[in-house]
């Protein structure tokens, strides 16, 4: 029987789990045991990577909890059995025989991402934009009202904002749907802005409000699609080059989503609009080498960093 999950956490050992973990593509920014950015959800201040029981083990206050395994899967999009193959041939670790013994549920990979009670009770109260005024005023102040086709994004007056397991307090917030390549919901995007319309000081203003583990080609769906579409990283820079270029641009929220994203059956041509940064860049970049072959490929990036500042930039 093939080595399960406890018998290579064992093997590996906890220097074993940080060697492997940066070998397959997690930088080793990441891998320190203090809060720092989170390679999976983007989030600046809410990732720790404590090792703390030797099997890789991590903590986000956004994606939660696991063990190398986890990471793995969340950082790339693999399923377990995947990520278990890719630890052993990078560790060396051989398939070997040995007594009948089942995984720990710890290790199990996790159920398909679904909609949170939250995330559906958030939906169900929300409203549209325009009838949120500190909403209103951020896309404004953005350049980016009115839409020009119908959008998809949910606003609400008060949304709870929690950090660290502690309820900070409500604010008004931009809301939207997040989409699996099915177009099933998977979760919501939150923009945590303060009553004047610009995005909240002391925390991170934006995050996804559950996981999306098991879930391809997510992202939040600005428009219908057709034979050609766009997919870009932040929905202020989806907006802004939807309005520049005049095709309908989804937005991926982050550059491991963008890295991932896989668009929907009947798009024949993916425009990518990439972030002016290194990040983005290198995200573009790897959505291209992963979809080459597959589908019409085009990048385009803006003069200046990204396309918002494009779209506000004077003439």
């Amino acid at each position: 029987m093939s080595l399960d999950a406890a018998a290579i956490h064992a093997q590996l050992g906890a220097e074993g789990w940080r060697e492997a973990l940066a070998a397959l593509g997690v930088d080793e920014k990441y891998l320190r045991n203090k809060h720092g950015p989170c390679p999976v959800c983007g989030g600046k201040d809410r990732f720790r990577f404590d090792n703390k029981r030797g099997r890789g083990d991590f903590y986000c206050n956004q994606c939660g909890s696991g063990d190398g395994f986890k990471l793995i899967m969340l950082t790339t999009g693999c399923s377990f059995a995947d990520a278990r193959k890719r630890v052993m041939n990078q560790s060396g670790i051989e398939q070997t025989q040995q007594s009948t013994r089942t995984v720990s549920r710890e290790t199990e990979p996790d159920e398909v991402a679904r909609p949170t009670r939250r995330v559906t009770a958030l939906l169900r109260e929300s409203c549209k934009p325009e009838d949120c005024e500190p909403v209103m005023r951020y896309l404004e102040s953005r350049s980016l009202w009115p839409m020009t086709r119908e959008h998809g994004l949910r606003a609400h007056p008060s949304v709870e904002y929690w950090h660290d397991r502690r309820r900070i307090g409500v604010f008004p917030a931009l809301v939207a749907p997040v989409r699996d390549i099915n177009a099933e919901l998977v979760t919501v995007h939150v923009t945590y802005l303060d009553g004047n319309g610009r995005k909240i000081a002391d925390y991170e203003a934006r995050k996804l409000l559950s996981g999306l583990v098991g879930r391809e080609g997510c992202a939040v769906r600005l428009g219908e699609y057709s034979e050609s579409l766009g997919i870009a990283e932040g929905i202020e820079t989806a907006l802004s080059a939807e309005k520049l270029h005049g095709i309908t641009v989804w937005a991926a929220l982050n550059t491991s989503l963008l890295a991932r994203f896989t668009p929907p059956r009947g798009v024949t041509k993916l425009v990518i609009y990439a972030d002016r940064d290194v990040a983005g860049l290198d995200a573009a970049s790897k959505l291209m080498e992963r979809l080459q072959g597959r589908i019409h490929l085009q990048i385009r990036m803006p003069q200046s960093k990204d396309w918002n500042d494009a779209l506000r930039a004077p003439l």
